[in-house]
């Protein structure tokens, strides 16, 4: 049986704020440290193999203070990098409404193909992620992926195999709550969602 635990990371001052993030390089608040140590109490007993981790701080810090009693192996990967956010990272959400209302409405549905202006569709960030993610799934059992909302969300959609209509039947990640998909194969199309904490 192979099992990914998706994580997304603890709370920023961006998250908190309501600002898009993409991949701009954005610390954890204490909200969020507050939100990773929880994180580690309760996937505490979960026996991962390893984990990958995307570069960005927020995802870094969260593994670590997620896992760092633990002596699991880490590795940082840039393809599990959140969803590149062109234009609009940095910008309010609100303002992005307002400045592209007909491209924030389609990436709001939500919409796989649709992604924000200038950066990448979900779906682009979901196969660079799903693909990093069966790689490192190819000789371990248990996988834990520290990681960001929007990317996850489209890499657990490929990877469980969703009609693209559906891509709404995989919902959006709070802070520090995760996706678990199993497979007994491990191939796209063959994982089922069998949890997630929102």
């Amino acid at each position: 049986m192979k099992t990914i635990v998706f994580l997304r990371h603890g709370q920023t001052d961006w998250n908190r704020q309501g600002r898009f993030q993409g991949q701009q390089d954005i610390p954890l608040n204490d909200t969020g440290r507050d939100q990773a140590l929880e994180a580690a109490r309760y996937w505490g007993h979960t026996e991962f193999d390893a984990a990958i981790v995307s570069p960005l701080r927020r995802a870094v810090d969260t593994a670590e203070l997620m896992l760092r009693d633990r002596d699991i192996l880490c590795i940082t990967d840039d393809q599990i990098q959140e969803t590149h956010g062109g234009e609009w990272e940095g910008l309010l959400f609100t303002e992005i409404a307002e400045r592209w209302p007909d491209e924030h409405a389609a990436f709001r549905l939500p919409n796989i193909d649709a992604g924000p202006v200038g950066g990448e569709t979900p779906r682009e960030s979901g196969v660079r992620t799903s693909q990093a993610v069966l790689e490192a799934l190819q000789d371990i059992n248990v996988l834990l992926v520290v990681s960001h909302g929007n990317t996850m969300r489209a890499a657990a959609h490929l990877l469980v195999g969703y009609d693209d209509e559906d891509y709404a039947s995989v919902p959006r990640l709070a802070n520090c709550r995760a996706h678990v998909l199993q497979s007994q194969s491990g191939e796209i199309g063959s994982f089922t969602l069998t949890q997630t904490s929102v």
